[in-house]
């Protein structure tokens, strides 16, 4: 196994409006993108797992051109609210790092 931190050229987290927050996880090469895609590893359960949301609020965008696997989930706190303690949502990606991507 290959921790996903390891296999991605870069993995990022930002807003995506106040409610929201999305990630892309970008490959270098189209045959890592591939067996990212074909082995499912960012899927909605794993976001909810790892974020504490709603499987069925997860989205998740496959983008071929760029080599990039998107996900927007939403936020547990409104941006800015009193609670907040990622106001762009930057430090989010984290949790992504350790998921393994098989083969």
């Amino acid at each position: 196994m290959t921790r996903l931190g390891d296999a991605a050229h870069a993995i990022k987290s930002a807003n995506a409006g106040a409610s929201w927050i999305t990630f892309d996880v970008v490959f270098a090469d189209a045959e890592t993108y591939q067996r990212a895609c074909d082995a499912g590893v960012l899927n909605p359960g794993v976001f909810a797992r790892l974020y504490r949301v709603d499987a069925s609020e997860v989205r998740i965008f496959h983008c071929d051109p760029v080599l990039t696997i998107k996900a927007t989930i939403p936020r547990a706190t409104k941006a800015g609210g009193a609670d907040e303690t990622d106001f762009d949502g930057v430090q989010q990606f984290a949790p992504l790092l350790d998921v393994d991507l098989p083969g």
